[in-house]
């Protein structure tokens, strides 16, 4: 059996600041999971992510054969991760790369720099823009944003106050009767 092509080098992983926020940018052409040779790292998870509540997220997926060291590596909600949205996107992403798309992805997050001008230590959201050129036809351009919010866990883990103090509960707004629900 013959080994699965290492195309981690073909990522490629910077840091940008602009104005009062912080870029970390993973880009590159996503590989067809499962014929593309695996990088996750443990070590590097741990490195990001110990302590804080939050998973260690790969801006590019370990499935897409990108690298596992911490510049592909950022604080993430652990359900968004693990479950939620930006998982169900890789999930979409694997799908279309099994039925012969390509993808070519640029994924972001995005820090604030705190009032002594240094980068906080999550962050904020995640900017993900990909192209998806079809096997006979054009290419297409998507674009997705993603909060990152803070969980009971991370708050916990950092000791932030919850955003509803214990005993309330949030009133929902129902936008079409224009009444407050609970």
């Amino acid at each position: 059996m013959s080994e699965k092509p290492d195309i981690s080098k073909n990522f490629h992983f910077e840091t940008i600041e602009r104005g009062s926020y912080v870029y970390k940018i993973g880009s590159g052409q996503l590989g067809v999971p499962g014929l593309v040779k695996l990088h996750r790292s443990k070590s590097a998870q741990s490195s990001v992510s110990s302590g804080t509540g939050d998973d260690a997220g790969h801006l590019i997926g370990n499935r897409f054969g990108a690298p596992g060291g911490a510049e592909n590596l950022g604080p993430q909600n652990w359900i968004q991760n693990q479950y939620g949205t930006f998982k169900q996107l890789e999930n979409t992403w694997e799908a279309r790369l099994k039925s012969g798309v390509r993808i070519y992805a640029v994924v972001q997050d995005v820090f604030r720099k705190d009032a002594h001008g240094q980068k906080e230590d999550r962050p904020f959201m995640r900017r993900v823009e990909w192209d998806e050129t079809l096997k006979n036809g054009p290419t297409v351009h998507h674009e997705l944003v993603f909060a990152n919010p803070q969980t009971a866990k991370s708050r916990d883990a950092r000791d932030i106050a919850p955003t509803v103090a214990p005993g309330n509960v949030a009133k929902v707004y129902d936008f079409f009767s224009g009444k407050r629900i609970g």
